[in-house]
């Protein structure tokens, strides 16, 4: 299916879309942005059949049919909020909100109000991913014992940056710790029931980098290692008892290498492609739309994500108590 798109945010990550959009061929409906000079430059660059200037304008527009919000995460909730109150599905960038209690309270608004939401989260959509979970539920890695994530660029410390700035939902668990402990979790069997976490706060208060200890009831462990102020390989790796896989820029990942124990060799996979990554996210986003029972594995997965970012926000309180 295909559907009427409205843009909202025209910062990095809406060109980025734009340009998958332009590349398979797919019409934007619309973009949005405060400023008019923006939006007239991003419709020009991509073709955009329709303007916005307002937040209402796109709301009341019944052609509109589903928004992709690119806006900074502080201000996810709101928007997201009234799109759902007027109809429209919402892909919305990572991290879908700021915390557990406003996901909960989106996620039953768009129950209310029969919609779809879902968090792009890049790596649940890529094929290679979705090859590896299946490699891994066929038993071709055995019984799964350790996962690990290491995710980390060195930002330039500026307090008034979306990295750094509290106002602005900064510190590392929203940015890179979304992407880490979403990989995680994906590739665990079950949802973690012990979470240990260790943080460092930048100079504003923010986090700034954290390693988190994950284990479940299935015997298996995970440790995400994030910051902002380490550069660190954009890594994860599936242990097993017959082997190991790892899969090096995972978030987008279009290839990995499987060591086997018995043969001591390594192969190559691969699948899908990694300038196609937010492409895939619009295509099972509008097969979801399709077949709205079929979220609930992503639901599921965003849910636990969020729940185990409370868990580290508790280790963390109680860090600083010691």
């Amino acid at each position: 299916m295909t559907m009427n798109w409205t843009i909202v945010g025209t910062g990095v990550i809406a060109h980025e879309m734009a340009t998958v959009f332009n590349k398979n061929n797919r019409e934007i409906y619309g973009v949005f942005s405060r400023n008019a000079d923006k939006v007239k430059q991003f419709a020009t660059d991509y073709g955009v059949l329709h303007q916005f200037n307002s937040l209402d304008d796109v709301f009341s527009d019944d052609k509109v049919e589903a928004v992709y919000i690119a806006t900074p995460h502080n201000t996810h909730f709101d928007i997201a909020k009234q799109a759902i109150e007027h109809g429209k599905h919402v892909l919305m960038e990572k991290a879908i909100t700021l915390n557990k209690a406003d996901l909960d309270q989106l996620e039953d608004l768009a129950q209310q109000h029969n919609v779809i939401l879902l968090e792009a989260m890049t790596l649940v959509h890529m094929p290679l991913a979705k090859k590896v979970k299946a490699m891994i539920n066929d038993g071709q890695l055995g019984e799964i014992k350790h996962i690990s994530v290491a995710h980390g660029s060195v930002k330039p410390y500026d307090p008034n940056n979306r990295f750094f700035n509290p106002d602005l939902g900064g510190g590392v668990l929203l940015d890179m710790g979304v992407y880490g402990i979403s990989g995680a979790r994906y590739f665990m069997s079950d949802q973690p029931d012990n979470v240990q976490s260790f943080v460092d706060y930048a100079p504003t208060g923010v986090d700034e980098q954290a390693v988190t200890i994950l284990h479940n009831q299935a015997g298996e462990s995970a440790m995400v290692s994030v910051s902002l102020q380490a550069k660190q390989p954009k890594a994860l790796t599936i242990s097993g008892t017959k082997g190991y896989i790892t899969i090096p820029e995972y978030p987008r990942a279009q290839s990995a290498y499987f060591y086997h124990v018995d043969s001591d060799t390594t192969e190559s996979i691969t699948e899908g492609s990694t300038e196609n990554a937010l492409f895939y996210e619009i295509l099972d986003f509008e097969s979801i739309i399709a077949e709205p029972s079929s979220i609930q594995n992503y639901k599921t997965m965003t849910d636990d994500v969020f729940t185990i970012f409370e868990q580290m926000k508790t280790s963390w309180s109680q860090q600083k108590s010691d």
